[in-house]
């Protein structure tokens, strides 16, 4: 593999938008948000608007170019979770065409997305011609250690590469991290490693308002962290309206006044970032962030950096060094050396979408439950699948 010289005089064409603004075509793009906030039903909503002659969600148009949408995580094998929302979709907006969507879901001795799944997956985009290929969601299709930047690395490639090929928008639902003491959700971005920010070219990030704070609304609160091609809009608000057995409407809502400290939102963003992954970062250097980012004076930012450190239980350790430099890490990152391990459970392993020399092999590995880490005290399997057994692991490159 070799690298591409770019042809800086050749015209650079512009970049189409599945969704205006905020979903471009031929790349991917990243949703998250926590269990059970309402992200399905608004990627659902904006798979429906792809399907109309002319489409249009929260005031920016949708290109009618058609959907794919692929549910690994609430797969029952007949689309019961996607195909309940697209029917309340569309009985708000009739003139929608069923047959410029398509539902995938993962068959039964399918455990992730893997190669063989990723070609069945271009075939049906490219076979529906669509603009649009909706992941849900990343965790599920990509059973991995999100922590792990190579691994995360991996699956985007393959992400890129199907959004390349085809032209299409990918769209990844994502989770977000539970958010530890004082947070505001959603303040780390999303759950796992930086890489996922870094590699997709726009990152939503949609957190529900305070029921008490919207009058027992349901009122979700949109920002985009990152949007590569058109400029960052301000947060803005979504309603979602649910008719007794009927439609549901999506709708822009206001939101509530004084509700955030847009600048200390920023710092607190900044903070989490940086320490993402298990990063140390020394106390001076998240000060300057602070600043940079949020556009403060410095007894400001320490003033916030004293604040998030207390609300989100960081915890200062002692570099060594001149001065002996105090520096900040998350709760649950891994201790230094020197410091005394926490007990920690045990934690899962899956692997992701190896490339197999045998294109069947990973139907046995992936119907097995993962091991452990440690290799110790494995799961058993699920009635009337094989035991897992100790195995040679098979030669390779992994994604």
């Amino acid at each position: 593999m070799g690298l591409k010289r770019i042809d800086l005089h050749a015209p650079l064409p512009e970049i189409p938008w599945v969704w205006e603004g905020l979903i471009p075509r031929g790349f991917v793009s990243v949703v998250g948000a926590l269990p059970g906030e309402g992200k399905t039903v608004l990627l659902t909503a904006l798979a429906w608007q792809a399907t109309r002659p002319q489409g249009e969600l929260l005031g920016r148009r949708v290109e009618p170019s058609g959907a794919v949408y692929v549910d690994f995580d609430a797969a029952t094998g007949d689309g019961r979770a996607v195909r309940g929302w697209i029917e309340r979709h569309r009985a708000v907006y009739p003139d929608g065409d069923v047959d410029r969507l398509v539902v995938l879901e993962p068959d039964g001795d399918t455990y992730g997305l893997g190669e063989e799944e990723l070609a069945a997956l271009e075939g049906a985009v490219r076979e529906a011609g669509a603009g649009l290929v909706i992941v849900d969601s990343f965790m599920a299709a990509f059973p991995l250690d999100v922590v792990k930047a190579h691994h995360v690395q991996a699956a985007f490639y393959h992400l890129r590469r199907l959004a390349l090929s085809t032209g299409a928008a990918v769209v990844v639902i994502d989770h977000l991290p539970k958010p530890v003491s004082g947070e505001q959700a959603g303040a780390r971005g999303l759950l796992g490693s930086i890489a996922k920010t870094a590699q997709a070219r726009a990152v939503h990030i949609l957190t529900r308002v305070p029921p008490k704070e919207v009058e027992g609304r349901h009122v979700l609160r949109w920002d985009v962290l990152k949007n590569s091609f058109a400029p960052v809009p301000e947060p803005f608000g979504v309603e979602l309206i649910f008719e007794p057995g009927g439609g549901v409407h999506v709708l822009e809502a206001a939101l509530p006044e004084g509700s955030v400290n847009p600048k200390k939102a920023k710092a607190q963003g900044v903070v989490l970032t940086l320490l993402q992954g298990g990063g140390v970062v020394a106390r001076k250097d998240l000060v300057e962030a602070i600043i940079r980012e949020a556009n403060v004076h410095r007894k400001t930012a320490e003033r916030y950096l004293a604040e998030i450190a207390q609300e989100a239980g960081l915890v200062a350790v002692t570099l060594p060094g001149k001065g002996s430099p105090v520096a900040y890490k998350l709760p649950e990152a891994p201790p230094l050396p020197g410091e005394p391990e926490p007990s920690q459970s045990a934690m899962f392993y899956a692997p992701a979408t190896p490339k197999w020399k045998n294109p069947d092999a990973h139907r046995k590995t992936f119907r097995s439950t993962p091991p452990l880490l440690n290799g110790v005290n494995a799961p058993k399997s699920p009635p009337g699948l094989p035991p897992v057994e100790p195995e040679e692991e098979e030669e390779g490159e992994w994604l």
